[in-house]
């Protein structure tokens, strides 16, 4: 009968030679066998609800107990028990010292040892190095002399926090004593000041761009703002200024309430429960939620029935935000300045108002300060924007504990009203003001409405953050119009600046989303909502019917410009008939850049700014009076100069005729070297009959590819098919075609795998199939085909987005314009257009976005050159539409293979 591991390891620790030999197959074997078992046992707890806080203490538990089996198993097969054991102590270092291990992290263990490495300690490690890595556990291992490491912990603030919450697990604890004794000895030093710094720094500062957003769509649960490495950061920082290192210890020092202390409890259980799901489901330390592990989390969390993603990210971002506010108080707590209570002294900027440290602190002394006068709720933010101070701890502390005077007398409140509206007034601040009250639950209690939707999310709405988090950083925005370059930020700047009565806009901002609550219907329930809330607070008639429109239309602005043709004049009068005037215009024009900069990373570029301003400049001067005619001519404008300027000499004399072939959209939405190098492109296809130029954007970290060739039916459905066959996804194009037939189609794209820009291997691979294709003649679909192995694993979209095909038949006199919303995927554009291409269908331009994985794409198409307008054709177009998008879905339901 095999000896279990709990029988080996008594043998090996009583060091009893009549239960035979210990040979290190069997111990491995048992090893292994007594892993799983726990492991397994632990993971069917996790499945029947267990807490993660309670997972990754046992998990750490196992450990301990396979670490010290394993330490004696090596001292007895060594024969090492009298010369090694006093000498030499295992302990646990990182996440593992705090005991907390999730399924499948890293074992971080270190062999200390007093004295001389001499054979004793060189043949235990030779030991435990390939037992450990042969038992089936990843580990961290490190060894060093007692002197080394106290060295080591004192150069080095990464080896410090290391050994910072080090843990002994076995051999001689005197040893081990010795080291904690000298990092007690460094946390009263000036090393702690350096160490608080240091990770200050690193959560803030130098964090990695892809860790530094709480609301990444797919965040890293451990390195991301609001992750589990915030949570550790902060008890480190508490650590070494307080000596605190638990939560039940920082409530007793008084740094946190308790009911903070309760909430970071349910915070952190939350995520660590994800991650030991993770960890379980993939069988390796899988930290990232990716769209996949949310589908599986929201199922096996038991978010079902309904959108259970959204609802499962929705609480994944509440615990996150509430870690992440954990940091951000621990930073201020352990900074030099800080003054987490009240101060002695200050500087007095109004009456009972105090800055001390660049910190606001009011009622010095009273605790019941704004318990005497609720509406000073309001007041302490206003003065927060004037004065452009942040809002000390204890305020902080005395303002959540006072939510409960935000009753509905405080929300009727004119004198509530004249400070939130002074708030509002000031566009630049505003931002600043109205996040700090809603992370302190003001804006929520004031404004219910905003409470309901603050981490609503909606994937099918292009956004990547949760509805109250976009609407901050809109507003936020609109502090940001200096880094807008060019004549976009400039005429931006311009319209801020000429705004009346700004606090319209930023209310328009502040309520534009509220409806989202309702689903497909947001902007009437979000015009019904604000009408709603202008009443309740006391607004006058004449500023809710300007919010209300500003809200009605939030969208009409960035729709026209980005998917509809501003070169028509129909569709620019119609445009200014809606906006009436000046005001109007301006406003949704800040609207819209707000709206479009807060919806992700990214999604706003000068591209975008561009269409926007030609659409606005256009509805100024509709709304002045000053309709644009043909005689305006912009190829002689100094734009057009500067094209001369960076075009070669024998290509400037043809600026003029090349622009005059194409529209002003075209003008405005490239750079003067971009058209030259345009030009020079057409030159060469002219040549060779194709030309194509690559480059990478630094900003989008995307590959701009330009195609220039002649026009022919079918042309952009076989270049979308090239892309497809070499996964390459297409996240944004522009079709342009000039009147003597040639093409310069713009595409920005990216390697469908590692979603960055092309390598100049793939760039090359393209060239040849692009040439193949539509030079020599070759079926695009042989060379789709040949790609559908390495496509089908990239078939399905990324995100669970609905899909919408919608037909307009009024934005054009001559065209059908097909709009369609749904989750991007590799080869969806190809699939899209080759449908169209077997429909008979011609295109004559479309307009590409993808934003955060979702796509909406517009095609202005005819058939037979006519509109299509009857309702029966208009049927199968959708119809054919949904299958090219689904290919999966269908080929799954008709029993088929992909």
């Amino acid at each position: 009968m095999n000896r279990t591991f709990e029988e080996l390891v008594a043998i090996a620790e009583s060091q009893d030679a009549a239960h035979g030999e210990l040979t290190r197959d069997e111990c491995l074997v048992a090893t292994r066998e007594f892993a799983a078992r726990s492991r397994g046992a632990l993971r069917q707890e996790h499945i029947e609800g267990a807490s993660g806080s309670n997972i990754v203490h046992r998990l750490s538990d196992v450990a301990d107990e396979v670490v010290r089996g394993i330490y004696h198993f090596a001292l007895a097969s060594l024969g090492l028990h009298r010369a090694v054991h006093s000498r030499v102590a295992l302990c646990a270092l990182g996440g593992y010292g705090r005991g907390e291990l999730s399924p499948f992290s890293d074992l971080d263990i270190s062999l200390l040892y007093e004295g001389q490495l001499d054979e004793h300690i060189r043949a235990i490690n030779g030991f435990l190095i390939p037992f450990f890595w042969d038992s089936g556990f990843v580990v961290g291992y490190s060894i060093h002399s007692i002197q080394e490491a106290n060295e080591l912990a004192s150069d080095d603030i990464l080896t410090f926090t290391r050994f910072l919450e080090s843990r002994h697990l076995a051999g001689d604890s005197m040893v081990f004593a010795r080291l904690k004794l000298h990092i007690r000895e460094l946390q009263s030093g000036p090393l702690a000041e350096r160490f608080v710094e240091q990770k200050v720094r690193d959560r803030y500062e130098t964090l990695n761009d892809e860790h530094q957003d709480l609301y990444a769509p797919e965040p890293n649960i451990k390195e991301n703002a609001g992750g589990l490495r915030d949570f550790h950061t902060a008890l480190w920082l508490l650590m070494m200024s307080y000596g605190i290192s638990t939560l039940d210890e920082a409530v007793a020092q008084d740094i946190i309430t308790q009911d903070e202390h309760l909430s970071l409890i349910d915070a952190i259980d939350f995520i660590w429960r994800i991650r030991n799901e993770m960890h379980f489901r993939s069988g390796r330390a899988d930290d990232r939620l990716t769209y996949a592990n949310q589908s599986h989390l929201a199922e096996a969390f038991a978010y079902m029935p309904g959108p259970s993603v959204r609802r499962f990210m929705q609480d994944y971002y509440t615990a996150a935000g509430k870690l992440r506010r954990f940091m951000r108080l621990a930073a201020r707590a352990c900074s030099p300045n800080s003054n987490i209570n009240l101060p002695d002294s200050g500087m007095p900027i109004a009456q009972d108002y105090v800055t001390e440290n660049g910190e606001l602190y009011v009622g010095v002394g009273d605790n019941r300060w704004f318990t005497h006068s609720p509406t000073r709720i309001m007041e302490v933010f206003w003065v927060c924007a004037r004065h452009k101070a942040p809002l000390s701890h204890s305020v902080e502390r005395m303002i959540t504990a006072s939510l409960g005077l935000i009753n509905d007398a405080f929300r009727e409140s004119d004198v509530v009203r004249r400070f939130f509206l002074a708030i509002c007034n000031h566009p630049l601040q505003a931002g600043h003001s109205l996040r700090q009250a809603a992370s302190l639950g003001v804006l929520g209690r004031y404004i219910p409405e905003f409470a309901d939707v603050d981490n609503v999310i909606r994937y099918e709405d292009f956004h990547s953050f949760p509805v109250g988090e976009h609407t901050l950083r809109a507003i936020e925005a609109l502090a940001n119009l200096d880094r807008v370059p060019g004549a976009v930020g400039r005429c931006l700047r311009e319209a801020l600046e000429n705004l009346s009565d700004p606090y319209i806009l930023v209310l328009a901002i502040l309520f534009h989303d509220l409806g989202k609550v309702q689903g497909d219907v947001h902007v009437e329930e979000s015009v019904k909502l604000t009408r709603q809330i202008c009443e309740r607070i006391g607004m006058d008639e004449g500023d809710t019917e300007r919010i209300s429109f500003l809200v009605q239309h939030h969208i009409l602005m960035t729709t026209i410009s980005q998917y509809r043709d501003i070169d028509d004049e129909d569709i620019v009068e119609s445009f200014a008939n809606t906006m009436q005037n000046e005001y109007r215009l301006r406003a949704l024009f800040l609207l819209s850049y707000a709206d479009l900069s807060a919806v992700a990373p990214g999604v706003w570029n000068e591209w975008k700014g561009a269409l926007l301003l030609q659409l606005y400049l256009r509805a100024v001067k509709r709304l002045m009076g000053r309709a644009e005619t043909s005689g305006e001519e912009y190829w002689k404008s100094t734009k057009a100069d500067e094209v001369r300027d960076a075009a070669t000499p024998e290509l400037r004399p043809h600026v003029a005729e090349h622009l005059q072939y194409l529209s002003q959209r075209y003008f405005v939405a490239f750079q003067a070297e971009q058209i030259a190098e345009h030009m020079a492109c057409i030159a060469e296809a002219e040549q060779r009959g194709l030309a194509i130029r690559c480059a990478t954007n630094s900003v989008t970290h995307k590959s701009e590819i330009v195609i220039c060739t002649r026009d022919r039916h079918a042309l952009f459905s076989m270049i979308a098919g090239c892309f497809s066959s070499q996964l390459i996804d297409i996240s944004g194009a522009a079709l342009f075609t000039r009147q003597d037939g040639w093409v310069i189609d713009w595409f920005s794209v990216a390697d469908a795998r590692t979603l960055r820009p092309l390598t100049p291997a793939m760039q090359h691979k393209l060239e040849e199939v692009l040439h193949a294709v539509l030079i020599e003649g070759e079926d695009v679909q042989e060379h789709v085909d040949r790609g559908m192995r390495r496509l089908f694993a990239l078939l399905q979209p990324r995100a669970a987005v609905p899909t919408r095909v919608v037909f307009d038949n009024q934005s054009s006199k001559y065209h059908t314009v097909v709009d369609i919303e749904t989750g991007d995927r590799t080869g969806l554009l190809y699939d899209i257009t080759r449908v169209m291409s077997e429909l008979g269908l011609d295109i004559s331009t479309a307009r590409i976005v993808t934003d955060v994985q979702r796509v909406r794409d517009s095609f202005y198409i005819t058939k037979d050159g006519c509109k299509v307008e009857d309702e029966e054709t208009l049927a199968a177009i959708r119809e054919a539409m949904h299958h090219a998008i689904h290919p999966r879905a269908v080929a799954e339901t008709k029993g088929g293979k992909v």
